[in-house]
């Protein structure tokens, strides 16, 4: 113990001892140690909600964070068929998988997510106008009684909610995920806490 006690304390001497320089740098690299693991982050439009049944993706996120872990085939299927690529989408926050549809639009170039989007999300997590949700695309595919885990992983990271006094925009905190599922995510996505602020 007080060999452990004699190493921490020569540490904290010699960081106090670092130029203001390379403390700063150190302090960057570890928090740059820390990767927000949402890639395609979007803030809910009233066409993303309504009865239209999808979800509309930006082009460039998709095709950075998405497509370029596909096969040729599913690649093809998303790009150029008419259903488009179905695929799964994981809820972190409550644990539960669904089958979605991804394709590209002709008109727009942009992506959209279909099938289930409105009923397995827009209802169930009751998400409105103004929700922030957070995805990413999880390619580590693992067999879990027969049934392959590759596939979105999505969770509410922010819920709008109006502003009575003025009228206006607000944004609160979205209930946090259970810390099983955190657990869990981290130990299957190989995905680490953020580290606390100095």
């Amino acid at each position: 113990m007080a060999v452990i006690r004699k190493q921490r304390v020569r540490r904290e001497a010699v960081r106090r001892r670092e130029p203001r320089e390379t403390r700063e740098t150190r302090e960057l690299l570890e928090l740059n140690l820390y990767r927000d693991p949402w890639t395609i982050k979007k803030k809910l439009m009233e066409s993303d909600v309504n009865n239209l049944s999808r979800l509309i993706l930006p082009t460039q996120l998709v095709d950075n964070h998405v497509l370029r872990y596909f096969s040729d085939e599913e690649r093809f299927a998303v790009l150029h068929s008419e259903r488009g690529l179905e695929l799964k989408m994981k809820d972190l926050d409550q644990g539960t998988c669904h089958l979605l549809t991804l394709k590209k639009l002709g008109s727009s170039g942009s992506f959209k997510l279909g099938l289930n989007w409105i009923s397995e999300f827009v209802k169930r997590r009751r998400l409105q106008k103004g929700d922030v949700i957070g995805m990413f695309w999880d390619n580590y595919s693992t067999r879990d009684n027969n049934y392959d885990t590759r596939g979105f992983c999505f969770s509410v990271l922010e819920r709008y909610a109006p502003n009575s006094d003025a009228n206006a925009e607000a944004v609160v905190a979205a209930t946090p995920p259970n810390p099983s599922l955190c657990q869990s995510a981290r130990e299957d996505l190989h995905l680490h806490p953020p580290m606390s602020e100095p």
